[in-house]
Formats: C-alpha cells, structure tokens, sequence
C-alpha cells in the first residue's frame, strides 16, 4: 500500500516592504503643494530651510528628509552659499552666461555631484583655427584638453579646450577636474571676459556612446573664447551639452552701446 505524497512546502511569505515614513511623506506632500500654491517654475526659490521648517512647524531634520525624497524625484534642488536655498526643479543644471564660472562650482552650489574624467591631456599642434582663437605666432604650441562630465552619473557634457602651451607649461600634468582653478591656482591667471556663441547640434555615434544618449539627441554647442586680466587669449574652448540636461540663463543690459545699462568693467560676458 502506497503511502500519500507530502504536502508541497509552503514557500516562506515575502518580506513585508518596510512602511513609509509617513511624517516625512506627509512634509514632502505639504512642500508640493506649496510648490503648486505659488505655481513655482523650475528656478523660482522656495525659500530656506529655517523659514520652510517655521512655515510647516516641523524639525529642521525632518524638512531635509522630505527635501531628499523631492531631490531624488528631480522637483527640488538645494542650493548652498549666499542666494542659496530650496529651488523648484525639472532636473536640469543652470548655467549663467553672465558669469565666468567653471562646472564643478556650478553643479557644486546647485547640489549637483559632478564628476570628470580627463579623455586627453596632451601638447599638439595647432589648427589654424586656434592660432586665430589664441593669438599664437608660427610654430607655437597648444595643450589639448578632452573632458567628460557626469551629473550626478549621468551624462551631462563633452569638452575639448586649447591653450597655449607656453603660457601654461605642464598643463598636461595638473589637476584639470577645473581648468579654471588650475589655470588661478598654479598659474595665477585669472580669466575676465569670455566671448560664446550658443547653437543646437546633434550627437555623433561617439558622442553618444560616451554620453549615453542616443545617436542624433540633440546637444547644446558653446562656442568660447577666454582672456585674461591683461588681454591675453588663454582658452579656445567647445563644450556639448546634452540639451535636456542644461539650462541656460543670461541678463540683458540694454541696447549695444548705451552708456546707462554697460556691465562694470571687468564683468563683460557678451554672447554672440
């Protein structure tokens, strides 16, 4: 006589999804909602943490846990320093083209992790397009500087930048996460006006790989070209943005030539 077959294991329940933290759920909900009061637009400030935490009546800890679950979700970024604060968001980073700013001080005021991988440091020869760009005489020399960025480990630009070689000698051996800072730091050179032009073009198949966009997205090109306290050209520079991931910002002064609205001198950021 056959005996029955065993009962079938039960299988061990799932482990319960740990519950959300509702007082923290319940402060983002109430920030979004005052985000939708105001009809903020990405850029528009919220306020700060001090004023946000009196306004909710909640602990300034527990503001900041609600701000980090807005911040991963891409509808609020925090700002440090002075004009700081809570900022409505779509996820993209600000670029202010009245200012001379490199990209890790950007991304680093808007909380944005920026990392840099150096693709090519190298002397070469240049184009007869940056001996014009850079004032170089026959037979003068540039760095040739490739970088790529990521925000926050996505993809968010493709650089190439030319400098003199000799104003700059071991250029090829710095620090170059920020060509600014090294060219003030190690050089002492301070950059003070800077012409760019802005355009839309496509990524290539390469410039999508490294990216990671597809073929064809479009980028935001910025044209530049940097001098110095005393005039000098030290930079002829091309940066690629992915146009999606950028914002870009520019105060206008007036008509060309009005002497009521002219920039302080040193502090020219013109755009063609």
């Amino acid at each position: 006589m056959t005996s029955p077959p065993p009962a079938p294991e039960r299988s061990a329940a799932p482990p319960a999804a740990p519950a959300p933290d509702r007082p923290v759920e319940e402060a983002a909900a109430r920030l979004r909602a005052m985000m939708r009061r105001a009809e903020l637009a990405p850029g528009d400030r919220l306020g700060d943490e001090r004023t946000l935490a009196a306004e909710l009546g909640i602990p300034r800890a527990r503001l900041r846990e609600a701000l980090a679950v807005l911040q991963a979700e891409g509808v609020v970024r925090r700002r440090l320093g002075r004009g700081g604060g809570v900022f409505a968001s779509d996820g993209r980073i600000e670029r202010n083209l009245n200012t001379i700013e490199g990209l890790p001080d950007i991304t680093r005021v808007q909380g944005v992790h920026l990392t840099t991988t150096v693709l090519r440091a190298e002397i070469a020869v240049p184009s007869p397009a940056d001996r014009r760009a850079l004032g170089l005489a026959e037979g003068q020399m540039v760095y040739h500087v490739q970088r790529l960025r990521m925000a926050d480990g996505t993809g968010l630009s493709l650089e190439d930048t030319r400098a003199p070689a000799a104003l700059f000698p071991d250029l090829h051996r710095q620090d170059l996460t920020s060509f600014y800072r090294c060219l003030r730091e190690v050089y002492g050179v301070e950059p003070k006006v800077s012409d760019e032009s802005v355009e839309v073009t496509y990524a290539d198949a390469e410039q999508a790989r490294l990216l990671g966009v597809p073929p064809a997205a479009p980028l935001l090109r910025l044209v530049r070209r940097t001098l110095d306290g005393r005039g000098r050209a030290i930079e002829a520079g091309t940066e690629l943005f992915v146009a999606d991931r950028m914002r870009l910002h520019l105060r206008r002064y007036g008509v060309v030539g009005d002497p009521h609205h002219a920039p302080a001198a040193g502090g020219d950021r013109r755009v063609r």
